[in-house]
């Protein structure tokens, strides 16, 4: 019985990562995209963080963001890469702290929101991740 137990927790885990990776590295291909190769106008528009970086370091992080989501994804699938998925939910979930960062030190408050809500998921799929990577170490850093 604990063995079934086990599984349907280990089900229930995997069903929250995929739940969670999905609509974030969806999020970070839409917003990477942009970076990467959207007008300056547009960025400007949407009050994109980069926009208070040199143009090339704002596009480089466009490209770190659509390789990231990719790989994380690519993670979901390809159990060699989950490890990689770990860094790349780990990469994205620091993306968003540094955006945040810049927004307040730009008084962009109107992104806090986004923020609040994203940042939180971030760092639980980061947890979830490495759950997977290494189970028997995540348990113990939680507990």
């Amino acid at each position: 019985m604990v063995d079934g137990t086990r599984r349907t927790a280990a089900l229930a885990e995997r069903a929250l990562l995929v739940m969670l990776a999905l609509p974030i590295a969806a999020f970070s291909l839409f917003v990477g995209y942009n970076k990467a190769l959207a007008p300056m106008a547009v960025l400007v528009e949407h009050l994109a963080w980069t926009i208070h970086l040199p143009m090339v370091v704002g596009r480089a992080i466009g490209w770190l963001e659509l390789a990231a989501a990719t790989v994380l994804i690519a993670s979901l699938v390809l159990r060699r890469l989950t490890r990689a998925g770990l860094y790349a939910a780990g990469w994205i979930a620091l993306n968003h702290g540094i955006a945040a960062c810049v927004h307040v030190g730009a008084r962009e408050w109107s992104t806090l929101t986004q923020s609040a809500v994203v940042i939180p998921l971030c760092v639980l799929l980061v947890w979830l991740c490495l759950r997977r990577v290494q189970p028997s170490t995540a348990r113990h850093l939680v507990g």
